[in-house]
């Protein structure tokens, strides 16, 4: 049995429809979501339909879900504010039946195949706490990529020596029960196995917004059981044309009511490294310094933030 393991596609449609393609010329039937399928690119309605329709899937909820279900039945006329535009747009175009759905999925899927029992969460810490594959993620990356320049791949190929050799992350290996373990939030495509331990970890990285500095792809995991209980892992990148989204996304209504927001989105998408996490962070300072205690951050504290980061801070 082969799985197409997808996750994080952040309403990213061009990305998840490649995705899809790509997994259907290798001939896979059967599918995996580890969730986010919201928030951040403009066509998060389309992206949960385009799931719904699959009829061999586990699909689990993610973080981003969560920020939609703490809109309902809110009183729309208070969102003024800046920081939450991109929720506020993301929960006005998504019909209330695929809200429904997102809301109804749970967080956590177990499953078996050829004996071979498959465990699903959106974030390893689910699993394993925070050791290793928690923290090494997209800020890990963009971090290195910008202190030397050194290929995402080497970095990646790095961190997967480093995790090998970490002895908090064995110990928390050796904690779990023999079987495959799949999450994503990272952004990070990256895997791992002990087959004598008949452990196997898999993160497929996002398919909507990959942040491990790899660019003009959207990648997936494809998982094999066979009828035997052999597990044998492929690492998949499909090429996508982030110029034409790009230029897509500035068309968009997201784009005009989530403006900044999809600035930095822009430009995350662009380099294939994380952006927001920096962002957010040069916002919180800001707002500290010119003494704006307002949360969210208030409209006019949110743009002037990203006006000065975006000429001075950015790379």
């Amino acid at each position: 049995m082969k799985y197409a393991v997808i996750s994080d596609v952040h309403g990213n449609g061009p990305a998840l429809k490649a995705v899809l393609e790509d997994a259907g010329k290798e001939g896979i039937s059967q599918f995996i979501f580890a969730g986010d399928y919201c928030i951040s690119g403009p066509w998060p309605d389309q992206c949960i339909t385009a799931i719904k329709e699959i009829d061999h899937k586990h699909v689990i909820r993610g973080n981003e879900e969560k920020y939609l279900e703490n809109l309902i039945d809110k009183d729309q006329s208070a969102w003024t504010d800046g920081q939450m535009q991109v929720s506020y747009w993301c929960y006005r175009n998504v019909s209330r039946e695929n809200l429904d759905y997102l809301l109804s999925l749970p967080h956590r899927d177990d499953f078996e195949c050829n004996g071979i029992k498959i465990h699903m969460a959106h974030s390893s810490m689910d699993f394993m706490g925070t050791h290793p594959f928690y923290t090494w993620n997209s800020v890990t990356v963009a971090e290195r990529s910008r202190k030397a320049d050194i290929a995402p791949e080497q970095i990646l190929s790095d961190m997967a020596d480093e995790r090998r050799k970490d002895a908090e992350f064995q110990e928390a290996i050796d904690k779990l029960e023999k079987g495959v373990y799949i999450f994503g939030h990272s952004h990070i495509q990256c895997s791992y196995t002990d087959k004598t331990k008949e452990i196997y970890m898999i993160n497929p990285g996002s398919c909507g917004l990959p942040l491990d500095g790899i660019k003009n792809s959207a990648p997936y995991t494809v998982l094999e059981i066979r009828d035997d209980g052999q597990v044998e892992i492929e690492e998949k990148r499909v090429p996508f044309d982030k110029d034409k989204y790009i230029a897509e996304v500035k068309q968009s209504g997201q784009y005009r009511e989530a403006n900044v927001w999809s600035k930095v989105i822009i430009r995350e998408q662009e380099s294939s490294l994380e952006h927001m996490y920096f962002f957010l962070a040069f916002v919180g300072q800001y707002a500290k310094e010119i003494g704006d205690e307002r949360r969210p951050y208030a409209l006019d504290t949110w743009e002037k933030a990203y006006e000065i980061w975006s000429k001075e801070y950015a790379k």
